[in-house]
């Protein structure tokens, strides 16, 4: 096992998300991740995602990615939650959409490993044609299956 896939599960993926916003869209990953045995206090994990101050929005061919990060004692080890958008939803500022929504929850503790990760699904995401393959991938083990292929290269 990689460290994306111990920290990314397919449960974890939401290749529907059904949100007009950024919020909605946290939400909407936020809540699976509610019954998962890393989480040690959800009221506390949502609470650290939604105030967090951490995201970064990047463009790739085909539309923009969140990736959207905190530091929070209500982790055991580094959590990732992935949605996908069919029609994206702007954010103040920008004419581009987002399509890719990455959510990861990080311990106090744990060292820059999730700083290796999260640039990993930075360069997937900006590659032309893995963009393009996880917007249409057809299942949650197919978009991870992209992600870590892409993080491996």
């Amino acid at each position: 096992m990689s460290i994306l896939s111990d920290s990314l599960l397919t449960k974890d993926i939401r290749l529907g998300l059904k949100t007009s916003d950024r919020g909605d869209a946290l939400e909407e990953l936020l809540s699976p991740l509610r019954t998962d045995p890393r989480v040690l206090d959800w009221e506390m994990l949502a609470g650290s995602i939604r105030t967090a101050s951490n995201s970064k929005n990047l463009t790739g061919s085909g539309g923009m990615i969140l990736l959207h990060h905190g530091r929070t004692e209500s982790v055991s080890s580094l959590v990732l939650a992935a949605g996908r958008s069919a029609t994206g939803f702007e954010i103040p500022g920008s004419e581009d959409r987002i399509h890719l929504v990455f959510l990861a929850a990080i311990p106090e503790t744990l060292n820059n490993e999730y700083l290796r990760v999260l640039g990993a699904i930075s360069r997937v995401c900006l590659a032309p044609g893995s963009l393009r393959a996880l917007l249409e991938a057809p299942d949650p083990a197919n978009f991870l299956s992209l992600l870590e292929k892409g993080c491996l290269e």
